[in-house]
């Protein structure tokens, strides 16, 4: 089970990139145009749309996350992002239609969180990406260091190892291959606690989302997307 949630984990902060690069781009266009719309008063309904689009993009990735900690992302992922990117779902809104509504959204703290999420949310988004594919990469990478000293010692006369300084320092009696040997047993270590480090990631992501969206942790998924 453990395995399986770090696996989801990976998927989330991994698949999730592109759609957090299109949050940022339409909260920043949004956020420009309506501003410099506002002084015509046509920028406010521009604004009003653009926080109610932010607030539904927070609220799909809330309920993401919790169904991810309840293990039932999966199932419910690809409907939950159909529903909410809709921009005819936003105009649609009623808030929309008349200036009070527009005062409504405008006046309500929780939306500019939900706009700051917008725009924050892609380098916190890439970031998490990065550490998602390094930390694999980096245990596997190290796991075949003894394959890349054979292949650069035969074909290439060149000894990954022979000018490490650390390696000169901890093992200066210690062959080539034997360092890359020791190498490798780091990556097997690290492999080994990349399910863990993938679930304290999605962790981290997750406090994140609840903290800008003002809730707390849920254990059911039926709250709905509005």
């Amino acid at each position: 089970m453990k395995l399986k949630k770090a696996l989801k984990a990976w998927k989330i902060l991994i698949g999730s990139l592109p759609r957090r690069i299109i949050i940022f781009v339409i909260a920043i266009a949004g956020l420009c145009v309506g501003l410099s719309l506002a002084v015509f008063v046509v920028g406010l309904p521009l604004l009003a749309g653009t926080l109610i689009w932010c607030h539904r993009m927070l609220r799909i990735e809330n309920r993401l996350i919790s169904d991810y900690e309840n293990r039932e992302a999966d199932s419910i992922q690809h409907q939950t992002l159909e529903e909410g990117m809709s921009l005819k779902a936003v105009a649609g809104d009623e808030r929309l239609k008349s200036w009070r509504g527009w005062l409504e959204v405008l006046g309500d703290i929780q939306q500019y969180r939900n706009l700051a999420y917008g725009i924050i949310q892609l380098p916190i988004g890439i970031l998490s990406f990065v550490f998602a594919i390094l930390i694999p990469a980096v245990a596997i990478g190290l796991m075949l260091s003894p394959l890349a000293e054979v292949i650069s010692s035969k074909f290439f006369s060149f000894h990954l190892f022979d000018k490490e300084w650390l390696m000169n320092v901890a093992f200066p009696n210690w062959s080539n291959l034997q360092r890359s040997w020791f190498t490798a047993g780091i990556g097997l270590a690290l492999f080994v606690t990349v399910p863990f480090l993938l679930r304290k990631l999605g962790g981290y992501y997750a406090s994140w989302i609840y903290w800008i969206s003002g809730t707390h942790r849920i254990t059911k998924s039926s709250e709905p997307v509005v």
